[in-house]
């Protein structure tokens, strides 16, 4: 039974990918950051990546982007993670830089 919802999660994540893809390089994000399942929600969990026991460690962290980027980060974030965004440090972080935007900011004409 283990293997079965194993490779389900496998293939659930194989589609959130195809979905997102686009939006996540347009962001700026690497491919090593949500190259599986684990990694994205470390980095979305903890704000950095990969996860840093030694600083030098750190390879990305929304900090490597542009404002424009890290906004649109938030919005994509705002919007993937609407049941479990409290409990994500890198939405603090991003919602504390950019504040609760209304509708039309977020998707503008």
């Amino acid at each position: 039974m283990s293997f079965r919802r194993d490779h389900d999660a496998e293939l659930n994540w194989r589609r959130w990918v195809r979905a997102h893809e686009a939006e996540l390089i347009a962001i700026g994000i690497p491919r090593e950051v949500w190259a599986d399942r684990l990694t994205w929600w470390r980095f979305v969990d903890h704000g950095y990546h990969p996860p840093a026991s030694n600083a030098r460690e750190v390879r990305f962290s929304p900090d490597d982007l542009p404002a424009s980027q890290q906004r649109r980060l938030y919005v994509f974030l705002d919007s993937i993670l609407p049941e479990m965004r409290y409990g994500s440090s890198l939405w603090a972080v991003l919602r504390s830089r950019f504040g609760a935007m209304s509708q039309s900011e977020r998707y503008p004409p």
